[in-house]
C-alpha cells in the first residue's frame, strides 16, 4: 500500500510540473551528439533530453570544488539560482542561514545521483557532456511541494519535495532538522525515548554488520557497520581493535558504477569544518577487504583490498588493486591503478598519484601534487605560496 501510494503521489508531481502558466525560463539538457525526443517524463537523466525542474532537489559539483544539494527556483538566460540547503530548518542545524545563490551553466562540473542509499553509491555525470538549451516558454517545468500527514502518530504535515536520484524523480522530507528519503504515508513515527544508549562491547569474535559500538578481536562479515538505531534514523559508531575481515561478494556489482572518490568536494577546509566531525567506523590494526573497503572509514594500521579502498583518512600503510581514496593519508599509499588524497603525509605509488596538498613523494607514471604534475617522480614538502 506503501508503495502504492509514492508511485501516485509521484505521478501527480510530475502531471503537476506541465501545467500552462506565463512564459518563464527554462532549461533543457541534451547530450552532445544526440537527438532531442520528447518524453513522457522529462525530469529523469536522458541521453535524449531532459530538463531541469524548479523546485527538485539536485546533487551537484561545481568546478570550484563546491558541492550543491539544495533546491532549484529559478533559472535566467545562462543562470541557474539555488538554495544552499533544504529548507531553514536544515541551514538552522548547520550554523547558517538559508540563502540563493547563482551559477552560470559553465561551472557545473557534476551531476551526482542516488544509486544505492544504503551503501551511499553515486552514478555521476559530467555537465560537459551536455548542450544547454535556454528558453522561454509557455511550459513551466516546476514541481510543486506537498504537504503530507506522513506518519500515523504525528498529526504534522510535512512538505515533500521533488529529487532526482538514478531511479528517477522521488521525494525528500525534513523532520527535526535532518532530511530524509519520503516512502509513503502511514509509517509510525520513532519514539526517541526508546533509543538504545548503552555503550556494548564484543571480544575476541564477532559479526558485521552490528549493534555494538566496540568489537576487540577478529570482525567478520559484509560490512563494518553499527545499525542498531537505525529506525531512528541515527547514525552509531563502531570501533573495531583487531581484525576486520569484510567479505562482501555483492560488492562485485559496484564494478557496473565504481566509486573512486569520496562523497565531497577533494576540499581540505570542507573536511575540518564537516567531515571530520562525522566518521562512522574506525579501524585500529588490520583491515582486509575481498574487492572493497568504501565507508566513512578511518583505518589505522594496515589496509589490503581486492580493488577500491574509498575512506576518510587511512593512517599506516594501505594497498588496493586498483584505486585508493582519501581525504587524509599518512604512510604508504599503494595502488595498481590509482593514488588520490587531499592532504597525504609519506609516499604514493601508482600508475597516477594526485595529492592536494602533499608533504613526500610520489612515484608513478605521471604524479600531481599542490606546486607540480611531473612524470616518474614528484615531491612537495611546503604548501604552495598563493601569490
Amino acid at each position: 500500500m506503501r508503495k502504492i501510494l509514492t508511485i501516485l503521489y509521484l505521478l501527480f508531481l510530475t502531471s503537476s510540473a506541465w501545467g500552462k502558466v506565463d512564459s518563464s525560463w527554462n532549461v533543457l539538457l541534451l547530450e552532445k551528439g544526440n537527438t532531442l525526443k520528447i518524453k513522457h517524463n522529462m525530469a529523469a537523466l536522458s541521453k535524449t533530453g531532459f530538463y531541469l525542474y524548479k523546485n527538485c532537489v539536485y546533487d551537484i559539483d561545481l568546478k570550484n570544488k563546491r558541492h550543491i544539494s539544495g533546491r532549484l527556483i529559478k533559472i535566467k538566460p545562462d543562470t541557474l539560482f539555488f538554495t544552499n540547503f533544504f529548507n531553514s530548518n536544515v541551514a538552522h542545524s548547520s550554523n547558517q542561514k538559508l540563502d540563493t545563490f547563482a551559477v552560470y551553466y559553465k561551472d557545473l562540473d557534476k551531476l551526482n545521483l542516488i544509486a544505492d542509499r544504503s551503501m551511499g553509491w553515486h552514478l555521476r555525470y559530467s555537465f560537459d557532456n551536455y548542450d544547454f538549451i535556454f528558453k522561454k516558454d509557455t511550459t513551466n517545468y516546476f514541481f510543486k511541494s506537498q504537504w503530507v500527514v506522513i506518519y500515523n502518530n504525528d498529526p504534522n504535515e510535512y512538505e515533500v519535495v521533488a529529487h532526482l536520484t538514478a531511479q528517477g524523480i522521488t521525494a525528500l522530507f525534513e523532520e527535526n532538522s535532518r532530511v530524509y528519503y519520503f516512502f509513503g504515508t502511514g509509517m509510525t513515527k520513532p519514539d526517541p525515548s526508546k533509543m538504545d544508549h548503552t555503550y556494548h562491547k564484543r571480544f575476541i569474535l564477532w559479526y558485521t554488520p552490528c549493534e555494538v559500538e566496540e568489537i576487540n578481536g577478529i570482525s567478520i562479515g559484509f560490512h563494518p557497520k553499527n545499525y542498531k538505531n537505525q529506525m531512528f534514523n541515527e547514525r552509531d559508531s563502531l570501533i573495531i581493535s583487531g581484525l576486520n575481515l569484510e567479505i562482501n561478494p555483492w560488492a562485485i556489482f559496484s564494478l557496473f558504477n565504481p566509486s573512486f572518490n569520496g562523497p565531497f568536494p577533494d576540499s581540505l577546509d570542507l573536511y575540518n569544518e564537516q567531515i571530520n566531525k562525522d566518521w562512522q567506523v574506525k579501524i585500529n590494526g588490520v583491515n582486509i577487504s575481498l574487492i572493497n573497503t568504501i565507508n566513512e572509514m578511518r583505518i589505522k594500521g594496515f589496509n589490503l583490498t581486492g580493488l577500491l579502498t574509498v575512506v576518510d583518512e587511512i593512517h599506516g600503510v594501505t594497498i588496493s588493486g586498483i584505486n585508493n581514496f582519501s581525504y587524509i593519508m599518512n604512510g604508504v599509499s599503494i595502488a595498481g591503478l590509482r593514488n588520490r588524497a587531499t592532504f597525504a603525509k609519506g609516499v604514493q605509488i601508482g600508475l597516477f598519484n594526485k595529492s592536494t596538498e602533499l608533504r613526500g613523494f610520489q612515484i608513478g607514471l605521471w604524479n600531481i601534487n599542490g606546486r607540480r604534475s611531473l612524470p616518474l617522480i614528484n615531491w612537495q614538502f611546503k604548501p604552495k605560496v598563493k601569490k
